[in-house]
């Protein structure tokens, strides 16, 4: 007697093999939509910590461009802006696809001071992809909130 896989059984196995790779496949694909809104609300969080560490005296300021953005720290011994360089303010590009612009920023040169003269300054940001657009406000409170603009 001779043993071994029927050819029908081969074809079940390669179908079941072929359903698992492609659900398996579009899990991993990027949800370029969603993406958007999860880096907007993250950029949020990070912006209220750095006007809160702002206020508490280290002078940070938020130096925004159209692909990313970093953090800034007055070095007071020396009065010259230095790139923060610890982890959590550190400097971050947009992820592909993604693009930041500024709508109402406060005037000057340098980094924009995210807390003087006992509240943080009127900013608003916009994070946009070809699908989404959110616009993020900082409060006088040093409070962001984060809104889905309209469709381009």
């Amino acid at each position: 007697m001779e043993r071994g896989f029927t050819l029908l059984e081969i074809l079940v196995v390669m179908v079941i093999i072929g359903v698992m790779t492609t659900t398996l496949t579009l899990s991993m694909a990027p949800d370029t939509p969603r993406r958007v809104q999860d880096e907007a609300y993250r950029f949020a969080r990070v912006l209220e910590q750095a006007v809160d560490a702002d206020e508490m005296g280290d002078t940070l300021g938020l130096d925004w461009q159209p692909d990313g953005y970093a953090f800034n720290r007055l070095d007071a011994s020396s009065g010259r802006w230095r790139t923060v360089n610890d982890e959590f303010f550190a400097a971050r590009r947009w992820p592909d696809g993604m693009r930041g612009q500024s709508v109402r920023v406060p005037q000057g040169k340098g980094p924009w001071l995210l807390w003087r003269d006992n509240q943080s300054p009127p900013l608003s940001l916009r994070l946009d992809s070809a699908s989404r657009r959110f616009d993020l406000m900082l409060s006088p409170l040093g409070r962001v909130t984060v809104k889905e603009a309209d469709a381009k």
